[in-house]
């Protein structure tokens, strides 16, 4: 079966909504259900899902990012894809990626050179980086899809994502799955600590 270039695009963008969701709600358990961002180090589940989850969301981003250029410098130099300067859906979602893009940035940079402030101060840079994934998701999704049908129809009905009917489930799903991982993880991250504290109480 056929795949299109920008429904494989989608297809990224949506895997690394799902990295995003299980690397966010490691961390917020870490650092702000548990108020012990340490855990993150610590704690096996916890690292390991962390770090890999949060590892694979920085490779899809880049992989969308690469895209994403692609697409807006044919756009501005040849008008393929369409600029279409007119059209909501196009503006939400290519001029609010510059700032997503600062907020990956600046939270990467601290992930991977300087990751001591974000057990601390800037912890925060999580949830920002969190929701500029979602929005990142949300605006390409929508984006992608009133492109499949008319009265802008430039892209064929998806072949492996949902249909344009099922758009809102398309879109909820990383969260959904995303969830469903974390739950697991975060279970086996408690049963970890349970075991820890078990072995020091002996």
């Amino acid at each position: 079966m056929h795949i299109e270039q920008v429904e494989f695009n989608t297809i990224i963008t949506f895997l690394g909504m799902l990295c995003a969701v299980v690397q966010g709600v490691t961390g917020y358990y870490a650092a702000y259900y548990r108020k012990k961002s340490a855990l993150l180090k610590t704690n096996e589940p916890l690292s390991r899902a962390h770090r890999t989850f949060g590892n694979f969301a920085t490779t899809l981003y880049l992989l969308g990012l690469f895209a994403g250029i692609n697409g807006l410098i044919g756009a501005l130099t040849r008008n393929e894809p369409p600029l279409e300067l007119d059209n909501a859906s196009f503006n939400i979602h290519t001029w609010g990626s510059f700032p997503v893009l600062a907020v990956w940035i600046w939270k990467t940079w601290h992930s991977y050179f300087d990751k001591k402030p974000l057990y601390g101060k800037k912890k925060w840079l999580g949830i920002a980086m969190f929701v500029a994934w979602a929005y990142n998701w949300i605006t390409a999704a929508i984006s992608y899809y009133v492109r499949t049908v008319p009265p802008n129809k430039q892209h064929p009905a998806p072949n492996f994502l949902l249909p344009y009917d099922w758009m809102w489930l398309q879109i909820l799903l990383p969260f959904l799955l995303g969830a469903l991982l974390s739950w697991v993880i975060v279970r086996a991250a408690q049963q970890a600590e349970a075991a820890k504290s078990a072995r020091r109480e002996k």
